[in-house]
């Protein structure tokens, strides 16, 4: 996907706005779950949203039938990561680290290699490097076996991508442009800013908005789809909320850490047929060119 530069000043204010939000108010880590959700749930789901447009592209799916059987196999894979979840966590976060750093270096796909892997492996390693103690605390909310190894894992992901960054700078004059400026907007924005709201920075003001307007403009039928678009993210929402609603049981730490969970394990779950869709229209779309 071809990046636009509003997209690359859309990105940069937003981090500015945001470290200015955390150096006035500092909020602590249940406040940043409660400004991660709703940032997520308006900025972030609805690129995703679009999986039934880009499935509607790709195959006949005019009938109910075959759009309730399209919607069985999304929510069936979806279901199925929710369950090695359930069963293996450790296992299931060191998948879900190592398929978004493939899933989000799609960001910069148009650019040189070398650039697109050292941002696939900053967005998830470039925090883990930085707030290495504050990542493990989050990842052992979401599998206590294997949390520290991971943060270990993407600590070093983002050592690496830091290491490409630079020699593409140093060594390529092709490398100068607006995605390393990106790239550096987004090493200073994980270097100042606690992980969830860097996360909430990244995936909601560049990955989502990037993935969003790429897909509206190659989609058939744009109104119908972004109508799609807000109707199912408006139920991935409510189903969110009420399985956050169900462990507000406890005390504030356990909410946050049930929130943390809802959060994460829900777009993990997502972002597997997600990717899978995004791969295969991406496909098509490139034969047709």
């Amino acid at each position: 996907m071809i990046a636009a530069h509003w997209q690359t000043t859309l990105f940069a204010l937003a981090s500015v706005g945001i470290m200015a939000v955390h150096a006035l108010f500092d909020p602590s880590l249940p406040a940043q779950v409660l400004m991660l959700a709703p940032l997520v749930a308006i900025l972030g789901l609805p690129h995703g949203a679009l999986d039934l447009p880009i499935a509607e592209a790709l195959w006949p799916l005019r009938s109910r039938s075959r759009q309730a059987m399209f919607a069985a196999l999304y929510l069936g894979l979806a279901g199925g990561v929710v369950a090695v979840w359930l069963l293996l966590p450790g296992f299931a976060l060191l998948a879900f680290l190592a398929y978004s750093m493939l899933h989000f270096s799609d960001d910069w796909a148009e650019d040189p290699p070398a650039l697109r892997w050292s941002g696939g492996l900053a967005t998830v390693g470039a925090p883990a490097l930085l707030h290495h103690a504050q990542v493990e605390a989050i990842f052992s909310m979401l599998a206590q076996w294997g949390a520290a190894l991971a943060a270990d894992a993407a600590a070093l992901a983002g050592g690496v991508a830091l290491a490409l960054l630079a020699v593409s700078i140093l060594t390529s004059p092709r490398a100068r442009g607006p995605a390393a400026l990106e790239l550096a907007v987004l090493w200073a924005t994980a270097a100042a800013l606690p992980p969830l709201m860097y996360f909430a920075v990244y995936f909601c003001a560049l990955h989502s908005i990037r993935h969003f307007t790429a897909t509206m403009s190659a989609v058939p039928n744009g109104r119908r789809a972004l109508g799609s678009a807000v109707v199912l993210s408006v139920i991935v929402t409510l189903a969110a909320l009420l399985a956050l609603r169900h462990g507000m049981t406890g005390t504030l730490a356990e909410t946050t850490e049930q929130g943390i969970r809802v959060i994460f394990i829900g777009l993990a779950a997502l972002t597997v047929p997600h990717m899978i869709l995004v791969d295969r229209f991406r496909r098509a779309d490139t034969r047709t060119e």
